[in-house]
């Protein structure tokens, strides 16, 4: 057996440690990069590569209709309404929607309600510089069997349209999801 001088087997330990814990350390970094298990249940929440609206809707469909409240920045509240669903009926001053499950809310429309139609070919979505872009419209445009996304702003029992959005791609997005 050979012996070796002090200075040397204490080298040799030193190298010996500083070998190991550079392994563990790459073993370690190797680990954590690598992918963990398929999840093995349908509730599994979904990982950060899943789709943002896969999150958003995981196991609570979509909304039709509601309302919330909102504490604006001066310290008051606003009490927020919206629903997705069919023009019943629409005036120049107002519109009536039917969501799907029978829920009717009538909505005021004024002169800072922001009205927008998705045009029936997408294509027209875009501006130009590849930003799609939605068209302003009006009143005028929209009538009864619509389908559209509203919101508004509910004092007491009348409801306020702030941004009222019709067209079929919201039919569209809802048959595929």
């Amino acid at each position: 057996m050979a012996t070796f001088r002090p200075g040397l087997r204490k080298g040799l330990i030193a190298g010996g440690i500083a070998v190991a814990l550079t392994s563990g350390g790459a073993v370690a970094v190797w680990a954590g990069t690598q992918p963990g298990p398929a999840p093995s249940s349908s509730s599994a929440t979904p990982g950060p590569s899943a789709p943002a609206k896969a999150k958003i809707n995981e196991g609570r469909g979509q909304a039709i209709h509601g309302e919330h409240v909102v504490k604006q920045q001066d310290g008051t509240y606003r009490t927020v309404v919206t629903q997705s669903g069919t023009i019943e009926s629409v005036t120049a001053s107002e519109a009536t929607v039917t969501s799907e499950d029978g829920f009717r809310q009538r909505y005021l429309i004024n002169a800072e309600t922001r009205i927008t139609k998705i045009p029936a070919d997408l294509s027209q979505l875009r501006n130009g510089r590849g930003k799609p872009s939605l068209p302003t419209a009006t009143v005028a445009d929209l009538k009864a069997g619509d389908t559209v996304r509203i919101s508004g702003t509910k004092d007491g029992d009348n409801v306020a349209a702030t941004k009222i959005v019709a067209g079929e791609l919201l039919a569209e997005s809802k048959a595929t999801d």
